[in-house]
């Protein structure tokens, strides 16, 4: 990871990720404030791949994650190569679950922007994927996942994980104007 990157940038100054390894899987997160009071989520953020993703990448994994009352609310979306789709992750059960919202690789050399929309429904200890837009493509998720009790203090952030396929040569990514928004 190299932050302040000035090319390539939409704001002067974007993230750069990297990994490689045969199989391998790279997460970077990034720990706010822990605030039980919030239970909706937007993130938003624009990514930049370079010409290797198109034959190195598995998925690109996007979470937000909060963790309240002990429980662990991963709320994570993976676009999934090789089937084409985003898939949710379920906490509960530590398995990704294929969604109906298509992913196709993404074109190198370009901005792409990411949009979510997810949900903790209080009192339930389960999560809502709600919208998920991509490029302005938007689409109604409606999948709801099961928080996993693991004791953790509160804490709330995002993360980015790069999946290298069994090529196993590396690829970059940039990301730059990210936000999330709660309430």
């Amino acid at each position: 990871m190299a932050q302040n990157q000035g090319s390539p940038s939409l704001s002067g100054s974007s993230v750069e990720f990297y990994n490689s390894g045969v199989w391998a899987n790279a997460l970077w997160w990034n720990k706010l404030d822990a605030n039980d009071s919030v239970s909706n989520f937007l993130w938003d953020f624009y990514f930049y791949l370079d010409d290797a993703s198109l034959s190195s990448a598995q998925a690109l994994e996007f979470d937000v994650f909060q963790a309240s009352g002990g429980y662990n609310y991963m709320i994570g979306l993976e676009c999934n190569y090789p089937p084409g789709v985003w898939d949710t992750w379920d906490e509960a059960s530590g398995q990704w679950i294929h969604s109906s919202v298509p992913c196709p690789q993404f074109a190198p050399n370009t901005w792409h922007h990411f949009q979510s929309y997810v949900q903790r429904l209080p009192n339930t200890q389960t999560y809502k994927y709600v919208t998920l837009a991509v490029d302005g493509n938007s689409y109604t998720v409606n999948v709801t996942g099961n928080a996993k009790y693991l004791a953790w203090s509160d804490e709330l952030g995002v993360q980015y994980q790069l999946d290298v396929n069994a090529s196993g040569a590396g690829y970059h990514m940039w990301v730059d104007n990210s936000n999330l928004t709660v309430w």
